[in-house]
């Protein structure tokens, strides 16, 4: 059986279901044009099924609120670390999408859905997809993202360019967890603090410096962003 693309989806809006598209476009690095999860920062630009998967889960395609349904994939090499292919377009899977209270009433025990929402994935080479189009998944192209939430914040907060700062909720949406995750932030700082990473590049939403940095006002002055306090975001942000 060939593989193809069965079903395409983008979501305009948050809290609006997925809207069904014959052709959806996608942006390197940003993820579906017009689709509210497309942003540079995140690991979740894109979600990806299986027909098989709906199938045994007795479930329209959409209901997952996925974006792409493929059909006559090997399952052992639908995983993080593996690419979709199709014509010029390239899609890094990164991980597992965690089950939500939206797909509860579908599903009933979220438990048992670990690792049956779908895949995540970033646009590595964008162009246009098409219902029907062939695709290949080739595994271990990329490697998966670490499971660990540490681990994953460590290797984020590392790229944070000289020079520039993210806000709690960039770092949350960078590592991949729901927006509540800002909350764990501040322990997370805490207990990196002797870890040699660029601690300092963080601020909170309104771009104010944080009581647990004390020298970092000065460490920001040294890579050229002035503070009174907070931070310029309109100069300043990272955005990716």
């Amino acid at each position: 059986m060939p593989t193809t693309l069965t079903h395409l989806f983008d979501k305009p809006a948050r809290h609006q279901p997925v809207v069904a598209q014959n052709a959806i476009a996608l942006t390197a690095g940003l993820g579906i044009d017009g689709d509210v999860h497309a942003h540079r920062l995140s690991p979740r630009q894109v979600l990806v099924t299986l027909t098989s998967e709906l199938d045994a889960l007795g479930l329209a395609p959409g209901a997952l609120y996925e974006n792409l349904v493929i059909e006559g994939a090997a399952p052992e090499d639908f995983c993080p670390g593996s690419a979709i292919v199709s014509g010029d377009v390239e899609i890094r899977l990164t991980m597992y999408c965690e089950p939500c209270q939206r797909i509860a009433p579908l599903v009933g025990n979220l438990g048992a859905m670990v690792g049956r929402r779908g895949i995540l994935g970033v646009v590595v080479h964008g162009g246009t997809l098409h219902t029907g189009d062939a695709v290949s998944l080739i595994p271990g192209r990329y490697p998966p993202l670490p499971a660990s939430v540490q681990q994953k914040f460590r290797d984020f907060i590392a790229t944070i360019p000289e020079g520039r700062v993210v806000r709690y909720r960039d770092v949350t949406m960078a590592i991949g967890v729901d927006d509540s995750f800002v909350r764990a932030l501040p322990g997370y700082i805490k207990r990196n603090l002797d870890a040699g990473l660029p601690l300092h590049r963080i601020v909170n939403a309104r771009g104010q410096l944080l009581a647990a940095l004390p020298q970092q006002a000065s460490m920001l002055a040294a890579e050229g962003v002035p503070s009174d306090g907070a931070v310029d975001l309109e100069r300043f942000l990272w955005r990716g």
